[in-house]
């Protein structure tokens, strides 16, 4: 039992191979006991319902009608989304993306030496689903595999040779982008050499020939929005930004908006609303995998010999189907209670962009210390890429700073994150209620069920958040 729990513990250590970002091996006592700031979170999630609950209907109706303001029509704005400027960031990015792989072939194969796993694990993995959620749908403009394609696609009309495209079947959704993410999520999570640059840059050439594969086959714009589980991924995270494109006569703009008010706009269909549960919940595995309680299920689970691979893809596949199952109960009762005739399916999918606000408010407070502190990693590997003692850009002998986040302030933020992006999930449930049901008492009872969900999510975060830095006791 002892060294199936050592193995166990090595597992959390090693996967991702960045997961020692998430602690910095100290433990802090907080001012007031644990069970204080969770028993407030819950308190200011439900007083914000009550306050919901005798604004006026115009509250909700700004929400709908929010002001906007075309961006494209600013001077700055038009030299930044000129031509020579958004084609020479996308061949910057192509430049990182050969760079990166290359690194992850042929160069050092410490991950800590290496830019792969850097580039893959923190600034994509990291910082684009952050600047998503915050500026808008960047990855659209930088892809450098959708920008490669698009040239392939020039060659081709010079050759006027063309690719014949196949219609999407509609009861696909965006099925094959659910079945990538977690794919993805699984390399992350259990792939025990999810770090180790040769193999990840295998895993992101075939991601390159799936990506492709499926453009060529479907159509770009069909595969990126259907087939892609980043692009799809990515698309959800905007819908909370404070930009969004317009057609304005025969032209698309860019307009500033109110932050969150995208997650009011249009309908999910099924597909749609297990992308986002799983969106919730294997973002919620990263750390809820490492609590103790896990750790002890699984080492036992690994003594009786069975190997990671089986307990880790169980694992993170059974916190999908417990977060489905959970939100597929409270959608039931929202149904029972307010004595709605809607299939349980139709209530699930109407209120499910409500949660996005709790998973983007998760991923930026869990996956904030990785950015800051492993982040940093850059600055030396863009001097040496390939670990071959090169000082490039006299950035080599950077060394990173650990004491760059006090743990006091990041639990704060942490804290603070946790329980806006639960409280922003509320305003958003009661928006899309009020809509649909035209009746404020059954707005108001239907969304009982939801604000106890919302409670239990975001105490469920802290108790998670809490695990790695803050002392027992």
């Amino acid at each position: 039992m002892k060294s199936a729990l050592t193995l166990a513990v090595l597992v959390f250590t090693l996967v991702p191979g960045l997961a020692f970002a998430h602690g910095f091996g100290q433990r802090i006592d907080l001012p007031v006991p644990l069970y204080l700031y969770l028993f407030g979170a819950g308190v200011v999630v439900a007083l914000s319902f009550i306050l919901l609950s005798v604004v006026p209907k115009k509250f909700t109706k700004a929400l709908y009608e929010y002001p906007n303001i075309s961006l494209s029509r600013r001077g700055w704005f038009k030299i930044l989304s000129s031509s020579w400027v958004v084609q020479s960031l996308k061949l910057f990015f192509i430049l990182v993306l050969f760079t990166a792989v290359a690194s992850g072939i042929w160069g050092d194969q410490n991950p800590a030496f290496n830019m792969l796993p850097t580039v893959v694990w923190v600034l994509f993995a990291v910082g684009v689903p952050f600047a998503s959620a915050a500026v808008g749908n960047i990855w659209r403009v930088i892809n450098p595999f959708r920008t490669l394609f698009e040239y392939v696609e020039a060659l081709l009309r010079r050759g006027r040779v063309t690719v014949n495209e196949h219609p999407w079947p509609i009861a696909w959704g965006v099925w094959p982008a659910f079945a990538l993410f977690f794919a993805f999520r699984w390399v992350e999570n259990v792939f025990l050499d999810s770090a180790t640059p040769q193999p990840l840059a295998m895993l992101v050439l075939l991601y390159a020939v799936v990506t492709f594969t499926g453009m060529a086959f479907f159509g770009k714009e069909v595969w990126l929005k259907h087939g892609d589980p980043f692009s799809v991924f990515f698309s959800f995270l905007s819908r909370f930004s404070i930009t969004e494109t317009k057609k304005v006569g025969e032209k698309i703009e860019v307009h500033l908006r109110p932050p969150a008010v995208g997650l009011l706009q249009g309908e999910a269909n099924v597909s749609q609303t297990a992308f986002v549960l799983l969106m919730l919940s294997s973002v919620a595995a990263d750390g809820m995998l490492g609590t103790p309680f896990f750790q002890n299920l699984f080492s036992s689970l690994l003594a009786l010999g069975l190997p990671w691979a089986i307990v880790g893809t169980v694992g993170l596949a059974g916190l999908f189907v417990v977060f489905a199952s959970v939100y597929a109960i409270f959608s039931f009762l929202t149904k029972w209670i307010s004595s709605d005739g809607s299939a349980t399916l139709e209530v699930a999918r109407r209120f499910i962009y409500s949660l996005l606000p709790i998973s983007i408010a998760y991923e930026i407070a869990h996956y904030l210390s990785i950015l800051v502190v492993e982040g940093q990693r850059i600055l030396y590997l863009v001097s040496d890429p390939f670990g071959r003692g090169w000082n490039l850009f006299g950035t080599a002998n950077y060394e990173i700073s650990y004491t760059v986040l006090n743990l006091k302030m990041l639990w704060n933020v942490q804290v603070g994150l946790i329980v806006i992006g639960h409280v922003i999930a509320v305003i958003i449930s009661h928006a899309l209620a009020e809509r649909y049901f035209k009746d404020s008492r059954k707005t108001l009872i239907s969304q009982y069920p939801m604000l106890i969900l919302m409670i239990f999510y975001s105490v469920l975060s802290l108790w998670i958040m809490a695990q790695p830095i803050v002392a027992a006791g």
